[in-house]
C-alpha cells in the first residue's frame, strides 16, 4: 500500500498542471455545449458589463489594431475618449491584443472563449503554487485548483474577463514572494506581480494590499527566528514591488491621471463603521448552489466546494499543523470576514470607494487562502483521527441545520442547505471508507469526480447566462454598410446616432462617432453637462437619450440609423438618405459643425445653472436667436397621472419633477410606451404627435405620484440658431483619430467651442502658435482666438503616456540588465532556509557554519530547518542534506 501510495504521488513535472487546466476547461466547455453557446448553438455568453461594455470595447479594439490606428484616442466613445485610460481598465490583458489574429465577425466568440482560457488558466496556476509551495507532487492539489478555477467568484464575476487575468496570475505572485523571501528570487515576483497590475490595475490594488499584509505576517514569523538579512528582506519586497509598478507604467500613469476626471475621483472616506451582516450569514455563502450576488446588498461570493467546509475543521484538529500556522490562517480569515461586512474595510480595499455593485471583489484572496489549508490538510491528514471526521461532518451538519432556520436573506434557495448536509455526507463517507474500501488511486479518483460534479453543476446553476446572439448581432451589417455609403460622399466630422442601440456604447460596437459611453473612464464633467441638458447620464454613462434636435445639431449628430419610417422627418429637418434590409438612413439638415466661434457676450448667455434642462437649453437657443427652442405646454394632474393634450402638431418632450420617479407609462391615443431610469433626469421624448393627441403620463414606481412638465420644440428657432452660425463654424481640412486641423473664422474676440470633452492632454495650436484650451459650459473643449480666421490645430496625447512609456521601457531595461548581470556573475549566494518546503531540513556541522555560530529552532507557520543564512562561497562542501518526516 505505501509503495504504491508513493509511486502515485511521484506525479511527473507539469503532468498536474496539464490536468488542474483541463478539467475546469472541460467543465466550462460542458456548459457551453449545454446552454448552446455558439459554435455548440444559437446563444453567447455575454452578461451584464460583458454586453454593454467589454463586447464593444474589444470590438474598437480590434479595429484599431487591425487598421493601424492610434490607440490614443476614439471619437467612437462618448463624444470621445482617452482610449490608453480605456485599455488599462478593460482591454490591456496580453491576451486580448491576439484579437488581431481574429475575423472580425468573431469578436463575441474570442471573448467568451478567452473567458475559458483564463478559467483554465487559473487552475493550472494554482496547482502550481500548491506543488512549490508545499515542495510535494500530490494528486490532490488538482482538487483544490479544481476548485480556485471553479469557484463562486469566477461563477460571479466570470463574464468580468479583466479581472481573471489578476486572479489567475495571484497563485504566481504570491509564489514569487514567497521564493524573494525565502531564496532571493526576485524574477517570478516581479514579473507576475507587474503583470498583473498592466493587466488590471484595480484589481491589483486590492492584491498589493493583501501582498503588505502577508508580508507582514511572514515577517513577523522571520524576525522570531532570526535577525540576519531582515533589512535586505524589506529592501526587496519595497523595491521589486515598485519596479513592477513602473513596468506598467505605460498603460498605469495614463490611466490615474485620466481616473481624475471621472465621477467617481473624489474620496469620501466612510465617517462611522458600520456592519452589513453577520459570520453565519457570511459562512453560509460558502454553501453550493447559493445565488451569486452582483448587486449593492454587499454579500461575498466565497463558495469553494462543500469539501472546503468539511476539511476547514479537520485542519484545526490536525496534530501535524503548528499552531502558529493555524493561527495565522485563523487571523486572516477572521480579518476578511471583517473585510466583507465592515463599512471602513470595504471601502479601503476597493481603492477608496464603495463598489457600484460587484461586492467583494477580493474575495477571491480568501477563496485562495482557503484552499490553501484544504491543501496542507489533504497532505498531512495522517494528523487527523476517525473521531476527528465524525465532529468535522457532525459540525457541517449542524451548521446547514443552523442556516437553514436562521437564514433570510435572498440567494438562498430551499434545496441550498440540504445539498450541503448530502455533499458533507458524501465527503465525509469517503475519508471514513478511505483505508478500508479504497485503495490511494481509486480514493482520488472518487474524490475528484465528487468535486468535479459539485464545482461544475454548482457553475451550471449559478453562473454563464445567455442571450441570443443573433439579437445581439442584429443590425451590425446593416449599420456598417449604410456607413460605408456616408464616408464616400461625405469627408466632414459627424457622429451617428441608432434608433434602436444595443448598448451606450454602440459607437465602438458598431464603429462609428458616437455621443454616449458606459465607461468607467467616463468624463466626469461630460456626465454633469448632460445632466444639466437634458440627456441621461450617470457616474459613469453619459448618452443621447433625451436629446432635443438643438441637443443633436449641437453635438454634431448628422446621421440617424432607424428601422421605422420617419412620417414626418422633413417637418423635423431630418432627409432620407439610403436603406439597407429593414434599416433607413436619415441626415439632419439642421447639424452645426464640430465646433464654431462665440463672442464671449454669447458664451456668457448660455446659463448651465438656469434650472431645469429646458431653461438652459433655452439660455443656448436666446443667446443667437433671442428666442427659446422649448415652450411649455400647460397640461393637468388626473389623480396620480399627468396629461395634456397636443394643442398644435410638433414634437414634444416631457420632463419628470418628481426625481424619485424611476420608471414611467407613456399611453397614447393607440400604443403606449414605457421610460426607465427616468430619475437620472433625463427628457422623455415623446416624438412627433398631432395636433389634438391625448397623452397621459403615469408612474410606474411605487408610492411616487406622476408631476411632470410638457415642451413642444420649435423647429424654426432651431433654423435661425443654425444660420446664426453658418459663418462661424470650423471647416475640416485634415483629421485621423488623435488630430483635428481646420480653419475657423472669428467675427469678434470670443471663443471656439468644440464638441469635444476637455481633457489637459489636448495640445492646440493658433496660426502655429500653441495655446491653452479651456473647459467651457462646464465640460466641453474651448480654444481662445481674436477676430479674423484663424487656423486651429488639435491634437491629443494622454496626460502620463510618454513619461509612462519611458518609466516602462526604463524599469524593464533595467530588471533585464540586472538579471543578465546576475546570471553572468554566476547565481547569488542563496539561503539553504526553504519555509515552504514541508519536508526538508538542514543538518549543518558547527563547523561549517560561518563564523562558527550555530542558532535554535524558532516556531514560524512553515518547518524550519537549523540554519538560516548564507553560506559564503567555498563553505557548501561538507554539508548535508537529511529528508526527515516533519513533526510540527
Amino acid at each position: 500500500m505505501n509503495k504504491e501510495r508513493s509511486a502515485f504521488e511521484k506525479i511527473r513535472l507539469g503532468k498536474q498542471e496539464i490536468i488542474s487546466f483541463l478539467l475546469p476547461l472541460l467543465a466550462m466547455l460542458g456548459i457551453f455545449v449545454a446552454k448552446g453557446v455558439f459554435p455548440f448553438g444559437k446563444e453567447s455568453f455575454l452578461r451584464t458589463d460583458l454586453y454593454h461594455q467589454y463586447a464593444p470595447f474589444f470590438q474598437e479594439f480590434q479595429r484599431k489594431l487591425q487598421s493601424g490606428e492610434s490607440l490614443l484616442y476614439s471619437f467612437h466613445i462618448g463624444l470621445g475618449s482617452n482610449f490608453i485610460a480605456l485599455i488599462a481598465y478593460y482591454l490591456a490583458s496580453p491576451l486580448n491584443w491576439f484579437i488581431l489574429l481574429f475575423p472580425k465577425g468573431l469578436v463575441i466568440e474570442y471573448v467568451s472563449y478567452l473567458v475559458l482560457l483564463k478559467i483554465a488558466l487559473t487552475g493550472a496556476t494554482a496547482s502550481l503554487y500548491f506543488r512549490y509551495h508545499f515542495q510535494k507532487n500530490s494528486p490532490y492539489f488538482i482538487i483544490f485548483a479544481l476548485f480556485y478555477a471553479l469557484s463562486g467568484y469566477i461563477a460571479a464575476y466570470s463574464w468580468n474577463v479583466m479581472w481573471l487575468d489578476c486572479v489567475l496570475l495571484f497563485p504566481l505572485i504570491l509564489l514569487g514572494l514567497e521564493r524573494m523571501m525565502d531564496r532571493g528570487e526576485v524574477g517570478l515576483y516581479t514579473v507576475s506581480l507587474a503583470l498583473s497590475i498592466l493587466s488590471n490595475y484595480y484589481i491589483s490594488i486590492m492584491i498589493c494590499l493583501f501582498l503588505v499584509v502577508y508580508f507582514l505576517f511572514q515577517f513577523f514569523f522571520i524576525l522570531r527566528e532570526r535577525r540576519q538579512g531582515i533589512f535586505l528582506i524589506l529592501f526587496r519586497f519595497g523595491l521589486y514591488s515598485l519596479l513592477a509598478g513602473a513596468m506598467a507604467a505605460v498603460f498605469l500613469l495614463p490611466a490615474y491621471f485620466a481616473l481624475r476626471f471621472t465621477a467617481s475621483s473624489s474620496i469620501s472616506f466612510p465617517k462611522t463603521f458600520t456592519q452589513y451582516f453577520g459570520i453565519i450569514d457570511m459562512l453560509a455563502r460558502q454553501f453550493a448552489f447559493v445565488e451569486t450576488e452582483q448587486g449593492l446588498k454587499h454579500w461575498p461570493n466565497i463558495y469553494a466546494g462543500t469539501l472546503l467546509l468539511f476539511l476547514i475543521p479537520l485542519y484545526y484538529r490536525n496534530q501535524s499543523i503548528s499552531l502558529s500556522r493555524k493561527c495565522f490562517y485563523a487571523i486572516l480569515s477572521i480579518f476578511f470576514f471583517l473585510s466583507f461586512s465592515i463599512n471602513v474595510l470595504n471601502f479601503i480595499w476597493h481603492g477608496f470607494h464603495y463598489p457600484n455593485s460587484l461586492p467583494a471583489r477580493q474575495s477571491f484572496l480568501y477563496i485562495f487562502l482557503l484552499l490553501t489549508q484544504g491543501a496542507e490538510l489533504m497532505v498531512k491528514r495522517k494528523g487527523n483521527t476517525k473521531k476527528d471526521y465524525s465532529l468535522s461532518f457532525f459540525l457541517c451538519f449542524v451548521f446547514a441545520l443552523l442556516c437553514q432556520k436562521l437564514i433570510t436573506a435572498e440567494g438562498f434557495h430551499w434545496s441550498v442547505f440540504y445539498m450541503g448536509m448530502l455533499f458533507s455526507f458524501l465527503y465525509y463517507l469517503l475519508f471514513v471508507l478511505e483505508k478500508k474500501a479504497f485503495t490511494p488511486r481509486s480514493f482520488f479518483y472518487t474524490l475528484l469526480a465528487l468535486c468535479f460534479i459539485e464545482a461544475t453543476a454548482n457553475m451550471a446553476v449559478t453562473s454563464v447566462p445567455t442571450t441570443n446572439r443573433a439579437n445581439y448581432l442584429e443590425g451590425q451589417k446593416e449599420t456598417a454598410t449604410l456607413l460605408s455609403e456616408v464616408k464616400l460622399e461625405d469627408s466632414d466630422f459627424y457622429r451617428v446616432d441608432r434608433a434602436d442601440r444595443k448598448t451606450k456604447d454602440d459607437g465602438a460596437l458598431m464603429q462609428y462617432p458616437s455621443a454616449s459611453i458606459f465607461s468607467s473612464t467616463a468624463y466626469g464633467k461630460m456626465s454633469e453637462v448632460y445632466t444639466l441638458l437634458g440627456m441621461e447620464a450617470s457616474t459613469n454613462a453619459y448618452a443621447i437619450n433625451g436629446a432635443t434636435p438643438l441637443m443633436n445639431s449641437l453635438l454634431s449628430v448628422k446621421y440617424l440609423i432607424t428601422k421605422e419610417e420617419l412620417k414626418n422627418g422633413e417637418e423635423q429637418g431630418l432627409a432620407y438618405w439610403t436603406g439597407e434590409g429593414d434599416y433607413r438612413l436619415y441626415e439632419n439638415t439642421q447639424t452645426l459643425p464640430v465646433g464654431f466661434a462665440l463672442s464671449e457676450e454669447e458664451l456668457n448667455q448660455w446659463n448651465e445653472k438656469a434650472g431645469t434642462p429646458a431653461l438652459v437649453q433655452n439660455s443656448i437657443s436666446e443667446s443667437l436667436t433671442g428666442e427659446n427652442a422649448l415652450e411649455t405646454i400647460l397640461g393637468e394632474r388626473e389623480g396620480e397621472d399627468y396629461s395634456f393634450t397636443a394643442d398644435e402638431e410638433g414634437h414634444y418632450f416631457a420632463y419628470v419633477n418628481n426625481t424619485k420617479v424611476e420608471e414611467v407609462k407613456v399611453q397614447f391615443p393607440e400604443r403606449e410606451k414605457s421610460y426607465d431610469h427616468v430619475d437620472r433626469g433625463y427628457l422623455l421624448d415623446l416624438g412627433y404627435l398631432s395636433a389634438g393627441t391625448e397623452v397621459k403620463l403615469s408612474s410606474k414606481t411605487e408610492g411616487q405620484s406622476m408631476d411632470a412638465t410638457v415642451y413642444r420644440f420649435h423647429y424654426d428657432v432651431l433654423s435661425d440658431f443654425v444660420e446664426a452660425l453658418s459663418g462661424r463654424g470650423f471647416k475640416l481640412g485634415k483629421m485621423n483619430a488623435r488630430t483635428i486641423e481646420g480653419t475657423v473664422q472669428a467675427k469678434e474676440e470670443g471663443k471656439v467651442f468644440f464638441s469635444i470633452p476637455y481633457d489637459p492632454g489636448w495640445k492646440v495650436t493658433v496660426d502655429g502658435n500653441q495655446v491653452e484650451p479651456e473647459a467651457i459650459f462646464t465640460g466641453f473643449l474651448g480654444v481662445p482666438v481674436s477676430e479674423g480666421q484663424h487656423a486651429i490645430r488639435l491634437q491629443y496625447t494622454p496626460e502620463g503616456w510618454r513619461f509612462g512609456l519611458l518609466l516602462s521601457f526604463t524599469a524593464i531595461l533595467f530588471f533585464a540588465a540586472f538579471l543578465l548581470i546576475r546570471k553572468k556573475l554566476g547565481s547569488a549566494p542563496k539561503s539553504l532556509e526553504h519555509p515552504v518546503a514541508e519536508n526538508l531540513r538542514v543538518k549543518i556541522p558547527h563547523d561549517k557554519i560561518p563564523n562558527g555560530r550555530s542558532r535554535k529552532r524558532g516556531h514560524s507557520p512553515y518547518p524550519v530547518k537549523v540554519y538560516t543564512g548564507r553560506l559564503p562561497r567555498g563553505r557548501k562542501r561538507g554539508l548535508e542534506l537529511e529528508k526527515m518526516d516533519v513533526k510540527e
